[in-house]
C-alpha cells in the first residue's frame, strides 16, 4: 500500500512538471467553452418544426393543443396525419404529435389514452429531446387538466428540457471529448516510463504489474473529477449552463467514461515501446472520434455508411449521457445502452491491457 501511494504521487508530480500536459488537460477544454460559449450563449434557442394532428375537438383536445403550442422550442403545424408524416418523412419536421379522439370519455371512464408521438429515430439528439419536453408535458397536462397523474399517456421514454442553447448541447459533448483526451494522453508517461527504463526497473521489484496500472488509473479518476469540477464551474458562471439531471448519476458516468477510455490508452501503453511511437497511434483514434460522435456535429448528417462506425465509438455514448443528463433528467434505464457499451469498452481493453503489459 506504501509503494501504490507512492506511485500515486510520483504520478502528479510528473503531471504538474509537464506544463503542456496540465495546459491540455485544463486550458484547453475551457478555451473550447469560452469561443463557443461567446458564440452561442445568447438568447438563440434550439427550435423544432413539429406537426400536429388532433382528432379531439373537446375541451381537452383542445387545450392540450394550446399546451404544446405554448412550448418556446417547438414550432408547431397542425395538418392532417398522412401530410405531416411526408413532412416528416422528406426531413421538414422534427416529429409528429397526434392527440387521438374521445379524451374526455376515456377520462370519465377512468381508462389510460396515449398521446402518440412520430419521429426519426435515427435522429438522436433531436428525438430525445422533443421526447423529453413531451414527457413532462404530458405530466403537466395529467395534472391541471385531468386531475389524474396517469390516464394520459406518452408511449416513449425521454428526459425533461429547457430553452435550449446551442452551448447547452456543446458543454457536455466538451466535457466528454475531454475525458477521453486524459485518458488516451495519459498514457504517454507510462509510455515515458518505458522508453527511460524506469519500469525496468520496477520489473524487478515485488510490485505486480496490475500495482502499476492501477496507480496510474486512480490518479487519472481524481484528475478527472479536478477537471471536470473546472469545466462544469466555468461553464455555469460564465454562461449559465447548468445540470438539470441526477448529480450522482453524472459523477458515476464520469467515473465510468474515465475508465473506458483510460483502458483503451493503456491498451495503446501496453505495446508501444517510445513516445514517439504511441502519440500518432493515440491520435489516429481521437481524431476521427472526435468528429464522428456527435461532439462537434450532429450524427444526424453524417453518411449512413458511417452509421456502424459512430455506433461503435464509446465517445459517441458518454457524449450521449452526458447529455442526457444535463439537459434532463433521464430514468437509468434510458442510459442503459450508453453504460453496456462503455462498460463493454472498459472489460475487454483493461483486460487486454494488463496481459499485454511489458516492463520493458
Amino acid at each position: 500500500m506504501r509503494a501504490f501511494r507512492k506511485l500515486i504521487v510520483a504520478n502528479f508530480k510528473q503531471f504538474f512538471r509537464d506544463k503542456t500536459a496540465v495546459f491540455f488537460t485544463f486550458a484547453f477544454p475551457l478555451i473550447f467553452i469560452g469561443i463557443f460559449g461567446l458564440v452561442f450563449s445568447g438568447g438563440e434557442t434550439v427550435n423544432y418544426q413539429i406537426g400536429l394532428v388532433n382528432y379531439d375537438n373537446s375541451v381537452y383536445g383542445q387545450g392540450i393543443s394550446q399546451v404544446l403550442e405554448e412550448i418556446p422550442i417547438f414550432e408547431m403545424s397542425a395538418g392532417e396525419l398522412n401530410d405531416r408524416l411526408t413532412e416528416l418523412e422528406d426531413g421538414d419536421l422534427s416529429a409528429v404529435v397526434v392527440i387521438p379522439a374521445e379524451i374526455e370519455a376515456h377520462i370519465a371512464a377512468g381508462e389510460a389514452i396515449a398521446i402518440t408521438v412520430y419521429h426519426d429515430p435515427s435522429k438522436t439528439t433531436s428525438a430525445q429531446i422533443i421526447l423529453s419536453v413531451l414527457r413532462q408535458t404530458v405530466s403537466e397536462i395529467n395534472q391541471q387538466l385531468t386531475q389524474q397523474p396517469i390516464l394520459l399517456t406518452l408511449t416513449e421514454e425521454s428526459i425533461m428540457s429547457q430553452n435550449l442553447r446551442f452551448i447547452d448541447f456543446f458543454v457536455p459533448g466538451i466535457l466528454a471529448m475531454s475525458i477521453m483526451m486524459t485518458g488516451f494522453f495519459g498514457v504517454v508517461p507510462l509510455v515515458e516510463w518505458r522508453e527511460k527504463k524506469v519500469l525496468k526497473r520496477l520489473g524487478v521489484t515485488p510490485l505486480h504489474r496490475s500495482t502499476v496500472v492501477l496507480s496510474q488509473v486512480i490518479f487519472r479518476l481524481v484528475l478527472t473529477v479536478l477537471q471536470a469540477a473546472i469545466l462544469l464551474g466555468i461553464a455555469y458562471f460564465a454562461f449559465d449552463v447548468q445540470v438539470i439531471g441526477n448529480w450522482l448519476l453524472l459523477f458515476g458516468l464520469l467515473l465510468l467514461g474515465t475508465l473506458s477510455f483510460v483502458s483503451i490508452g493503456y491498451l495503446v501503453a501496453s505495446r508501444a515501446r517510445t513516445v514517439e511511437g504511441a502519440i500518432p497511434i493515440i491520435n489516429l483514434i481521437t481524431f476521427p472520434m472526435m468528429f464522428l460522435s456527435g461532439i462537434f456535429f450532429p450524427v444526424e448528417i453524417m453518411p449512413d455508411f458511417l452509421r456502424p462506425v459512430i455506433e461503435a465509438l464509446p465517445l459517441t455514448y458518454l457524449g450521449d449521457a452526458f447529455r442526457q443528463i444535463m439537459v434532463g433528467a433521464p430514468p437509468l434505464h434510458s442510459l442503459t445502452t450508453d453504460i453496456v457499451v462503455l462498460s463493454g469498452w472498459l472489460i475487454v481493453c483493461m483486460a487486454l491491457a494488463i496481459k499485454f503489459f511489458r516492463w520493458e
